[in-house]
């Protein structure tokens, strides 16, 4: 089945359900966290036989349309203000929450959880004056994996990593006027048919979870015969040491030499011109990766746990074991967290 069939035949499915959910995408969170919880709602509603419906208009990613500044349109979209506010991701339990948080920050975690709680109601009662019926919301997606998919309009028969690159070919889908201009991105590389991929996060991350040291990439990648390597990092220092460690290997990258470290809030707040500049380069970067003769990354950053999901078994986490991968393919940041600082203290 090629793209544009599974597309077609996607939305064919889709629009045939009576129930109705309107996913708001773009809230809070870095890309990739975002974008997989939409592929997670999106499996969920062919689960459960619900249309799928698309809130973009103030992704934080975008600077104009939201989702169509970078992709094609591949569901029913809504343009109904008061999702900005009133629609967002299911909250984390208690449980979670105290685990999690603690001293002054759990008190305003469990703040902000109370007034998100409010919104969320809120925005069911003006979903349902609105539309005079029952919508379900971003926060109505309780996703949980299944052992086995069978949706067979779209090909699917098989395990939550199946169902979710199905997602991916029928989303991922950039429009022309990026299409081209990632292409003369790429071309700009230079790079050999065959070449290892990697990522190695500076930024915020820090701020989530115990980073990996750049030379555990590097050691690794010492060990291939390929002598191309393409860098997606958000701080070009890392770029720098990488090629001082590894002399005898041409590294690339799209990271430019006044990059310290990505931070998410300074990425939202920017004016529209740098956000798209560095979105186009973000995008071009984890298309490079995709068809990397190799894959290496972390679980505990987005692009990568992205990328090793769709890449898997062909791929290797510098701090997990990658035959284990479709057990947690769907835990979030902080048990993930936990998963690589237990593995990293194991190879010690």
């Amino acid at each position: 089945m090629t793209i544009q069939e599974l597309t077609t035949n996607y939305c064919k499915l889709n629009e045939s359900f009576s129930r109705v959910m309107i996913f708001h995408v773009g809230t809070a969170a870095g890309f990739f966290a975002e974008y997989t919880a939409m592929l997670n709602a999106m499996i969920y509603c062919l689960e459960h036989r619900i249309q799928f419906r698309l809130y973009a208009d103030d992704a934080n990613f975008g600077y104009h349309k939201g989702w169509n500044d970078y992709f094609e349109s591949f569901c029913p979209e809504v343009h109904d203000k008061f999702h900005h506010k009133y629609n967002s991701l299911a909250l984390p339990t208690f449980k979670r929450i105290f685990k999690y948080n603690k001293g002054g920050k759990l008190f305003n975690v469990l703040k902000w959880k109370f007034k998100a709680t409010c919104q969320q109601k809120v925005g069911s009662m003006i979903t349902f004056l609105k539309y005079r019926k029952r919508i379900l919301l971003s926060h109505h997606v309780v996703f949980k994996k299944a052992d086995h998919y069978t949706i067979p309009e779209l090909g699917i028969n098989g395990d939550y990593l199946q169902a979710l690159r199905c997602m991916v070919d029928i989303t991922w889908r950039m429009n022309d006027v990026v299409k081209a201009e990632i292409k003369e991105l790429i071309e700009n590389q230079n790079l050999p048919e065959e070449y290892i991929g990697c990522q190695i996060r500076g930024g915020d991350k820090i701020t989530e979870t115990q980073l990996v040291s750049p030379s555990y990439y590097i050691q690794l990648i010492k060990g291939q015969t390929t002598k191309d390597v393409f860098v997606l990092t958000d701080d070009y220092s890392i770029f720098q040491q990488a090629r001082i460690e590894a002399p005898d290997f041409k590294w690339h990258t799209l990271c430019g030499p006044q990059e310290k470290g990505y931070v998410n809030s300074s990425f939202t707040s920017m004016n529209k011109d740098l956000k798209r500049q560095q979105m186009l380069r973000f995008l071009t970067s984890v298309e490079i990766l995709r068809n990397a003769r190799l894959f290496i990354g972390s679980i505990t950053t987005g692009p990568s746990f992205f990328l090793l999901k769709m890449l898997y078994p062909h791929a290797v986490a510098v701090d997990f074991d990658i035959n284990k991968l479709p057990q947690i393919s769907c835990l979030p940041i902080n048990e993930r967290s936990e998963l690589a600082e237990a593995y990293m203290k194991q190879r010690k």
